[in-house]
């Protein structure tokens, strides 16, 4: 008869475990649309000063989009072997995508018709003081805040190996959707001797030595830099002398369009659940 108190109590506890294995909940998919652009440049003094190098916070894991689109200049690095080599530095290490969920394919770019902001993206393009730098929309799961994985940004133009703007966005669930941002619009300037942009260098110092005094970066391999101060193309440097950042954590509504926004560059953010069954 002692041992019934135990019995009960273990099988109540066995029954509870169940329960909860049976009544947890699914894990949440989201169609994510992201359209970033640069705003009318303003006559007015801007309040807001922003640095000449961009201090972009690498993550120590990220997920890039797949199958995004870029846009091409004539100074873009057009070569196959840059595409995994841009704007991310070693210790940065690139993950695989989740398994896909009843057939949905996890952060791979969704086709122009499968959008939703089109009214939007018309809108933006009928002004020509606008210019649209990202606009994709994947699908995704949501993870709770303890497992968040940045997903990597790149959009409008090229320079070298380098991107206009770069940076990272992050959404989690946490009781409420949440949206983080870490976006770098990144003014370049080109040159075939980027000395004349960084300033004096030692001269006793030759082209075929590395230089440090540049921020500890070597010039020699500015093609692979993780730090996006200098980017290079053939014989021709493009240097950072400006970076404006938008950085924000905000909690979002799914079904609306949120706007974020900095003076020089806006985003804006569609999340759409995704009713699996």
């Amino acid at each position: 008869m002692k041992l019934l108190p135990t019995i009960i109590l273990l099988s109540s506890l066995l029954s509870v475990a169940a329960f909860a294995e049976d009544s947890a909940e699914p894990e949440r998919w989201y169609q994510v649309e992201v359209m970033i652009f640069k705003n009318p440049i303003t006559e007015t003094d801007n309040p807001e000063s922003w640095p000449s190098f961009p201090d972009i916070k690498h993550p120590s894991n990220f997920i890039r989009l797949e199958g995004i689109s870029e846009i091409l200049t004539d100074n873009s690095e057009t070569s196959e072997q840059s595409e995994h080599e841009t704007n991310t530095p070693a210790t940065a290490v690139e993950l695989p995508a989740p398994e896909s969920t009843q057939g949905l394919k996890a952060f791979k770019a969704l086709s122009e018709f499968e959008r939703l902001m089109i009214e939007q993206r018309e809108t933006l393009e009928s002004n020509s003081r606008y210019k649209i730098l990202f606009h994709e929309a994947w699908n995704q799961p949501v993870p709770g805040r303890d497992n968040i994985i940045p997903i990597r940004i790149d959009g409008g133009e090229r320079f070298g190996r380098q991107s206009e703007l770069q940076g990272y966005i992050s959404l989690y669930v946490e009781r409420y959707l949440h949206l983080s941002t870490d976006l770098h619009l990144i003014t370049y300037e080109q040159s075939s001797d980027p000395f004349s942009v960084i300033g004096d260098v030692n001269d006793s110092l030759n082209s075929e030595q590395t230089l440090d005094n540049f921020g500890g970066i070597s010039l020699l391999n500015a093609d692979s830099l993780s730090n996006n101060q200098i980017s290079r193309k053939s014989n021709q440097f493009f240097i950072s002398v400006q970076s404006a950042q938008l950085k924000e954590s905000r909690r979002m509504r799914s079904r609306e369009i949120h706007y974020l926004d900095n003076p020089d560059f806006g985003m804006l953010v569609l999340i759409t659940p995704i009713e699996i069954k």
